[in-house]
């Protein structure tokens, strides 16, 4: 089964965690069919990297309510009580909807979510870049579970 593990973000503060979880993975062994992408814009960019694969995570900041850093597994469903931390957020919902309406979804989507705390700054917040690891873990972990074809419910990580 192939999975693709799609890290979602700018370069701008917290909202860039996406991206560097996703470089954290690129840069390590996966196993055989997992696949490491960037996206910087929901539309198009998503929509294509969602191609090809059978399963998706998706890595990306999200303002849950949550402390700085902290980690949530999250359904595509989940989408809806997310507030964004940028302009993107809408429209991940709505590249997985539109994914979905052309027969382009994979069957199974998950999310690795992770609190954002600043956007105002050009780096990480610390908080947010201590969880990068843990973060490319709980990615990993779910690609894992997918390619077993087992996985537990939606839960925080």
């Amino acid at each position: 089964m192939r999975v693709h593990v799609i890290g979602i973000g700018t370069a701008h503060a917290d909202d860039a965690v996406g991206l560097a979880v996703a470089d954290l993975l690129a840069a390590s062994v996966l196993p055989e069919d997992v696949v490491v992408l960037r996206c910087a814009r929901p539309l198009p960019d998503l929509l294509d990297a969602l191609d090809g694969a059978d399963a998706a995570v998706l890595v990306d900041a999200a303002r849950t309510g949550g402390a700085p850093g902290s980690i949530h597994r999250l359904r595509p469903g989940d989408l809806a009580r997310l507030r964004s931390p940028s302009s993107h957020g809408l429209g991940v919902a709505q590249a997985l909807a539109l994914a979905v309406a052309l027969g382009r979804a994979p069957a199974r989507v998950e999310l690795v979510a992770i609190e954002a705390g600043q956007m105002q700054s050009d780096v990480l917040s610390p908080a947010v870049a201590a969880s990068i690891g843990a973060a490319a873990d709980a990615a990993l972990q779910i690609a894992r579970e997918m390619q077993d074809g087992g996985g537990e419910a939606a839960r925080d990580a």
